[in-house]
């Protein structure tokens, strides 16, 4: 059986010292070694497939390296690609993780915090399937711990979380721009804020536009949905664009469109404030979406975190809002005349 490297055999290949290897590879090395060391003991470790020797690590810093992911859940249901790639970024960073489902109950979620705490992690993420409010539990108070789409309403921890309210009104402004001054705004009855920013994200922009407020159709489900925004579609001087809340809602007006053979977007236009399900791309015609940054906010919370762990010192609270950049596809087009 080959030799598993060590850190000294990657420390003689580049020519530096082992310490430089360890400041490298926890983290530590900036300010300290040159950005071109750094890049070269990073190469000399992947050639050598060197990794740290995790128990020995924790022995020396009184860590375990690992984090506890606490989830729930949602209507979509659990954020997956949320999970994954938090999982993905610690892993690269030589951590381990460990999910936990709170169920959004309390006394779940006291048991699961519990297990985290006698697993002894080094931080934990919290990670919502939607944007909603979340108020960490006083188990946390002595654990670095960050919120990735979700915000503590206190401000006590920090969150990372999409810009909803901009991104509502981007899809907006895409509509306005082709010429619409209808539009209608499909939206599921949800009391989370993540519903909120974005229904007071399309009426924001429309009102800065000097147009009226969008027809918000309140809907349920798949079911609901279709059926609410089909009597809409049949009404005397229907909507020329429909802005829906989720993908499914986005389906619904596909097929009440269809039923009622108007065409889109020659007939109307439509948008999802949402991407998560993966139904827009494979409707017919493929429909618009604003993207949830679903993978940076993931990644950069990882990455704060790890941060936080390398740092002497307590790291000031912030929220930092990601960008919900459009997906234009063929779902979008002006309004016939006479419309």
């Amino acid at each position: 059986m080959a030799r598993r490297a060590t850190a000294q055999d990657v420390a003689n290949l580049v020519g530096v010292s082992r310490s430089s290897v360890s400041l490298v590879l926890n983290g530590r090395s900036d300010g300290n070694i040159s950005a071109v060391k750094q890049r070269a003991i990073l190469e000399a470790a992947n050639q050598l497939n060197y990794r740290p020797n995790t128990l020995a690590q924790s022995l020396r810093s009184s860590r375990t390296f690992t984090l506890g992911l606490l989830t729930w859940m949602g209507r979509s249901g659990l954020p997956q690609l949320m999970l994954h790639m938090a999982s993905e970024k610690a892993t690269a960073a030589g951590f381990a993780s460990i999910w936990m489902d709170i169920g959004r109950d309390p006394a779940q979620e006291a048991k699961a915090i519990s297990s985290l705490l006698d697993r002894q992690v080094d931080a934990v993420l919290v990670v919502a399937p939607e944007l909603v409010a979340y108020e960490p539990p006083e188990a946390l108070a002595g654990t670095r711990t960050l919120l990735v789409n979700c915000h503590d309403p206190e401000r006590r921890v920090t969150s990372v979380v999409p810009d909803e309210f901009a991104g509502a009104g981007r899809a907006a402004h895409i509509l306005l721009d082709r010429g619409h001054t209808r539009i209608a705004l499909l939206a599921e009855d949800d009391p989370a804020a993540q519903l909120r920013d974005r229904v007071t994200g399309v009426r924001a922009a429309l009102a800065g536009a000097g147009q009226p407020p969008p027809l918000v159709i309140p809907a349920a489900d798949l079911r609901s949905g279709t059926t609410a925004i089909r009597a809409v579609l049949r009404r005397p001087g229907a909507p020329t664009a429909v802005i829906c809340t989720r993908e499914r809602l986005a389906l619904a007006t596909v097929l009440a469109a269809t039923e009622l053979q108007l065409r889109i977007p020659d007939d109307l236009s439509l948008i999802s404030l949402e991407d998560g399900e993966q139904l827009a791309p494979d409707l017919v015609p493929s429909v618009a979406t604003i993207q949830r940054p679903d993978i940076a906010m993931a990644e950069q919370a990882v990455a704060l975190l790890l941060q936080e762990l390398t740092s002497e010192q307590d790291a000031a609270v912030r929220q930092l809002s990601f960008v919900c950049p459009p997906q234009l596809r063929a779902s979008v087009g002006t309004p016939r005349r006479g419309t």
